[in-house]
């Protein structure tokens, strides 16, 4: 998914959950920097300590972020979350939606709500469980599973590929292969086509379309995917984790939760309407504006401020105090996404006979 659900969909929903506008707006930063935060850092601070960045994004355009070490580490605990069904592990590391892992994930993020980080660690598991409704039947380690056949890709409706759809996948397959020539380390396999969902660029994506390809793997099968139904079914989930999250820190909300299917006619308008990130992110901005999600109340989604947290670690440098930086935002969404990858890739997916670490 891209950041007109990671982002303004993710806060719409913690809204309506009954979350007040600050904490749904961390929930949704958090969501959102998962995908934007891909560079790794040691920041040392004037008073002698410091702190490291890990990576969580997986952008095609940094190679590092293809190696086997970051689909380990970066890919499979933040965005192709294993399903752990099936007797082999290329079967067992397929993401899949409503999978054990990932309810087994979100109940021990809930355990620790009481922790200041929790709201950072919440839009971090709203971000994984979000990618297992877009992602799911391919696996963040390169495997042959992934492989699809390229002339069978269809897209089922719209019934004609407009323009944005045609370029959109353009530029992604032309960014490969602008990236290509120039890896020389990164084995064959572990290139786009067998690494998660390359093989079928952005389609998984976007909440519009419907479409279909045919598997590579003997025996061959057509995947017809709905990705309306998908993502309707992930908003549903989103919705009731928030939920939750507010009945255990009603602190941070200030409403009853909106019934969700009170909201589904006009999610199903949203997912249904074409055009790009940028255009689909102003669906969610216009009809909070208009009182459409909150039973009239009319309200700004505030802008993203992934850039304000990727601009406040350069200044945590000159912080005088380890004392102040351990209270911002950023330093809680690092402490946040360590705990959850470590949580994943030693406790959880052990637990269910998976080892990637």
């Amino acid at each position: 998914m891209q950041i007109d659900m990671h982002y303004y969909g993710t806060y719409t929903l913690a809204r309506v959950a009954g979350l007040d506008q600050e904490t749904a707006e961390l929930i949704a930063t958090a969501s959102q920097f998962v995908d934007d935060n891909t560079s790794v850092s040691t920041i040392r601070f004037s008073d002698g300590g410091q702190m490291t960045t890990a990576a969580t994004g997986h952008h095609f355009e940094h190679t590092e972020n293809i190696s086997s070490n970051a689909q380990r580490n970066i890919w499979i605990p933040f965005h192709f979350l294993p399903g752990a069904y099936g007797d082999t592990f290329s079967e067992r590391i397929i993401c899949k939606k409503n999978s054990a892992t990932a309810t087994e994930m979100t109940e021990n993020h809930l355990r620790l709500s009481h922790k200041p980080f929790s709201p950072l660690l919440i839009g971090i598991a709203a971000h994984v469980i979000a990618d297992t409704f877009s992602h799911f039947n391919f696996s963040g380690s390169s495997s042959r599973r992934n492989s699809i056949d390229q002339a069978s890709i269809t897209v089922l409706e719209p019934q004609n590929e407009d323009t944005a759809l045609a370029e959109e996948r353009m530029r992604f397959f032309e960014r490969f292969k602008y990236v290509r020539p120039n890896i020389r380390t990164i084995p064959e396999e572990e290139l786009m086509g067998t690494l998660g969902h390359g093989a079928v660029a952005s389609y998984p994506d976007l909440p519009y379309l419907a479409w279909s390809y045919n598997t590579e793997e003997a025996p061959a099968q057509t995947i017809r995917r709905h990705n309306q139904d998908d993502f309707m079914e992930a908003a549903e989930m989103l919705y009731s984790l928030f939920v939750r999250f507010a009945d255990q820190r009603p602190d941070l909300a200030e409403s009853p939760p909106v019934p969700f299917d009170s909201i589904q006619d006009s999610l199903a308008i949203i997912f249904a309407s074409p055009g790009n990130k940028h255009q689909r992110s102003g669906f969610w901005q216009f009809a909070m504006a208009q009182g459409v999600f909150l039973e009239g109340r009319q309200e700004e989604i505030p802008p993203y401020k992934g850039q304000m947290w990727k601009n406040s670690c350069e200044e945590l440098a000159s912080c005088p105090d380890c004392a102040l930086i351990t209270e911002m935002d950023i330093f809680k969404f690092y402490q946040a996404a360590s705990i959850h990858r470590t949580y994943v890739l030693q406790e959880l997916l052990p637990a269910h006979d998976i080892s990637v670490h």
